[in-house]
């Protein structure tokens, strides 16, 4: 919307650029307003204003619902006040209601955080617009690319119940002046509401981050023919929701960070938030976790939990089984561990994998101290037991007329009497697992699993198989589940030979991107595949395990780095994002982009170099820095484009 802005008033918050040595290159200090309205902000780098209000006349807008409609209402704060440390509290805004309180802190070099903190005397519907309007020439950019014309997305509200969506899944908004970024990131969709809305307006040199957009009520839903198991069905709005006396909280941040490219400008936002929330060991950790952070939402379509972690923006208010747990792993936060594991029914579990998924997870919840649906979990443990044949896991149909959906993989066939090798690597954890929640698993049982497990080897062919059936065809799913019962237990389930030895063939017969998951005994596609997706793609997470089992079973660990380092360099060739899979016919990515369950890796990857005694920092993020142009120094972040041998093709 299109403001109407007086000239005759000039105040501001100014940035300063302090000296090197000082904790934070960027302050806050405020300038009152004339004609004794108040004080509103500008966003100063040294003496250059890059970022003002949308209106310089006032601080913030409101956008309240009322009798009449939508209305607009404009925040003007009385008071100002340093904070302890750098810092600036604006305090005395008022409107019909509501009162209104803004901070701004320095947490970082060139990044800061803003606070809106909002009471409420009396029941309320509400949003608020938190942008910018850029003072600087230079070019708009979302985390996808350029925006050289208005453009609108939904972080929040993507995917089949919204009739599909931008898949823009970062609430990111930057300006590019000349090599000087200056960009906005909104806060998790999951603490907003689930609602996130972006717009770019280049002719008014706007930027809008709303936790709003003042739509009706109405029945959202997500079909049964897109989940496969379950309808989905909740009555929704687009306004935030407030009590008399509940207050609420928005966090947004503003940074600045060289940058030449759109690479480094999405890598730029990458490292702003990874700082901002502590996520910021290194550049692979802050890529990892800032996607499980960013994929947090509101249950609000199922009553079992708060929270939920959703696989991408395009599939929903949804969470599958092993995807919500890979991210819990990657978030690491236990509170919301314990929330998306409560969020897992039972029509999640009957299928695949997902049992064992399950019972693993409800280990790691209960190791934390959280609260566990002992029905639901011995739901699970009847169900992988009932379909144990000989030690082995033979998943049923989910579907009467379809053969797939056996394991993550879900297209991929396999017959009714066959054991796929990647369900049996979790099936053996799954035992280690229920066996400490304490059902009657016995170590006959456990070996017994173990046994079934090592049957899948092709001896001949010199690799896992993808089944016990399926014996010419390479699974290269095949070795996670392994990793991770090695990571939660610490107990290797394949003899070491069968591992060197699969690793050694894939090493020799695999693609130039990355390992088929499913292929031939040569390499090779299979009849009528792609090479994207399961029909022969690269899943970075299989890849990842397959290398990290390697360090399980006594490899070279340098060895071992520098083929992960290997397979990093293809994930990340086109953006500074972890995708669904990759093709492995020309390198391209497919799917979602900062897809799930990556994110579990840097966490797997750190519990499997604890088992095996290897302390310090981690070299292969290192590494992976070094060729990214990440530098990290006082405990924060940093981009050096100048330093990067990884980017963006041409």
């Amino acid at each position: 919307m299109r403001r109407i802005i007086p000239a005759t008033l000039t105040v501001f918050l100014v940035l300063f650029v302090l000296p090197v040595t000082a904790f934070a290159a960027l302050s806050v200090v405020p300038v009152e307003g004339m004609l004794d309205l108040g004080t509103t902000k500008e966003i100063r780098d040294g003496d250059m204003t890059v970022f003002k209000e949308t209106s310089v006349v006032w601080s913030l807008e409101a956008i309240l619902a009322t009798a009449e409609g939508p209305a607009e209402r404009q925040i003007m704060y009385r008071e100002a006040k340093p904070m302890e440390g750098n810092g600036l509290e604006l305090s005395g805004a008022e409107t019909e209601g509501l009162s209104l309180q803004e901070s701004f802190r320095n947490i970082g070099p060139d990044l800061i955080e803003r606070v809106i903190t909002v009471t409420a005397q009396t029941d309320m519907r509400y949003y608020l617009d938190l942008g910018w309007r850029a003072a600087v020439d230079g070019d708009f950019y979302s985390f996808s690319g350029k925006e050289s014309g208005p453009a609108k997305y939904s972080p929040g509200c993507s995917g089949p119940e919204f009739g599909g969506g931008s898949l823009q899944t970062f609430p990111f908004l930057g300006c590019l002046a000349g090599d000087r970024l200056y960009g906005i990131i909104g806060d998790t969709p999951g603490h907003w509401g689930n609602l996130s809305f972006m717009e770019f307006n280049p002719e008014i040199r706007e930027l809008s981050l709303c936790n709003g957009d003042g739509s009706p009520r109405r029945v959202i839903a997500i079909p049964r023919d897109v989940d496969a198991t379950s309808v989905y069905r909740a009555h929704f709005d687009g306004w935030q929701h407030i009590e008399a006396g509940e207050t609420q909280t928005w966090t947004t941040w503003i940074f600045s960070s060289p940058a030449r490219s759109l690479y480094d400008v999405q890598l730029a936002a990458h490292l702003a938030l990874a700082n901002a929330k502590g996520f910021n060991q290194s550049g692979l950790e802050a890529i990892l976790r800032n996607t499980s952070y960013l994929l947090l939402r509101r249950n609000l379509l199922r009553p079992e939990s708060d929270y939920i972690f959703i696989s991408g923006v395009g599939y929903g208010w949804k969470q599958w089984v092993s995807d919500g747990f890979w991210m819990s792993r990657g978030l690491d936060d236990p509170h919301y561990d314990a929330d998306a594991q409560a969020a897992v029914f039972f029509e999640r579990l009957n299928y695949e994998d997902n049992a064992q998924y399950y019972l693993i997870w409800a280990a790691l919840v209960k190791r934390a101290g959280g609260d566990l649906d002992m029905r639901t979990v011995d739901r699970a443990y009847r169900f992988m037991r009932n379909h144990e044949v000989d030690g082995l896991f033979v998943p049923p149909r989910l579907k009467p007329d379809l053969a797939c959906f056996k394991t993550y993989h879900d297209q991929l066939p396999y017959d009714d009497d066959d054991a796929p090798s990647s369900n049996q690597g979790f099936h053996c954890g799954a035992l280690f697992a229920a066996r400490e929640l304490g059902y009657p698993v016995s170590d006959e049982e456990i070996q017994k699993a173990k046994d079934g497990y090592a049957r899948m080897f092709n001896a001949e062919g010199g690799y896992m198989a993808t089944s016990l059936k399926q014996q010419e065809h390479i699974g290269q799913d095949a070795l996670y589940g392994e990793v991770l019962t090695y990571a939660v237990f610490g107990e290797k389930l394949l003899p070491d030979d069968y591992v060197k030895t699969h690793i050694e063939t894939t090493v020799r017969v695999q693609s130039p991107y990355g390992m088929r998951v499913i292929s031939k005994a040569n390499g090779d596609l299979l009849e009528g595949h792609s090479g994207v997706y399961v029909f022969g793609g690269s899943w970075f997470l299989n890849d990842a395990c397959v290398y990290l089992d390697g360090l399980i079973h006594g490899m070279d660990p340098g060895w071992i780095d520098e083929k992960l380092l290997w397979r990093l360099e293809k994930e990340l060739a086109v953006m500074p994002a972890f995708h669904e899979s990759i093709s492995t016919v020309d390198g391209h990515p497919h799917g979602h982009h900062l897809y799930s369950w990556n994110s579990g890796f840097w966490w797997l990857r750190r519990e499997v170099r604890q088992r095996l005694g290897m302390e310090g920092s981690d070299p292969l993020a290192a590494a992976l820095d070094q060729k990214l142009g990440v530098k990290r120094q006082d405990g924060y972040l940093s981009l050096a484009p100048e330093t990067a041998t990884l980017r963006q093709p041409g």
